[in-house]
């Protein structure tokens, strides 16, 4: 019986280094050259493990996902929800001078080409993500912070436009307060429902 070769890579380092390269440079932008120099893997290994960069695009992404997805469970999904959920989220984001967007908002921004695949893995953690800012504007409203009569299906959209909007904003606005205007916005809309009661 034959024996294959032994793998010579750890495939988590090798996600997490393309991963950077897609994050930086988009799906169209990142070459297979700098791929394989950048993972170390050669062109064999690429193809035979990941089926090629669109594959190895979609597993990059999908660990990205996973990896946003434990930071947004850490914050949005604990177990008490309510608005303090939201603006304790807000608080912790920060940009720095090496920051260069989100790759799921670069995903979905790339519709035209990023693998179909790839696309609708960040559109559906998107959906996701709403549904963390909806619950916890849902516990708002049962715990009597936010009035019953809030639109608070259409709040989440607005909760998570704002987020995805930080993911660009923060390439030029490094010091943006996103917690202070996360606050403030909520605080208004809370007010204006009030006053319509």
């Amino acid at each position: 019986m034959a024996r294959g070769r032994k793998k010579q890579y750890d495939k988590k380092e090798v996600l997490n280094k393309a991963m950077e390269v897609f994050w930086r440079k988009g799906y169209e932008g990142a070459h297979l050259q700098e791929l394989v120099e950048h993972t170390g893997l050669n062109r064999f290994s690429l193809y035979s493990e990941f089926d090629g960069k669109e594959g190895l695009f979609c597993e990059s992404l999908e660990h990205y996902l996973s990896l946003a997805r434990e930071m947004y469970q850490g914050n949005l999904a604990r177990k008490k929800s309510a608005l303090q959920n939201i603006y304790d989220y807000f608080n912790v984001i920060q940009f720095g001078s090496d920051y260069h967007g989100c790759m799921m908002v670069n995903t979905l921004n790339n519709r035209h080409a990023v693998p179909q695949k790839g696309f609708d893995m960040a559109n559906d953690f998107a959906k996701w993500l709403r549904t963390l800012y909806l619950n916890n504007l849902q516990a708002a409203v049962e715990d009597g912070t936010v009035p019953a009569s809030s639109p608070i299906e259409n709040w989440a959209d607005l909760l998570l436009s704002f987020d995805l909007g930080l993911s660009i904003s923060g390439i030029p606005l490094q010091n943006i307060n996103s917690g202070l205007l996360a606050q403030q916005c909520l605080a208004a809309l809370i007010k204006a429902q009030q006053e319509k009661i």
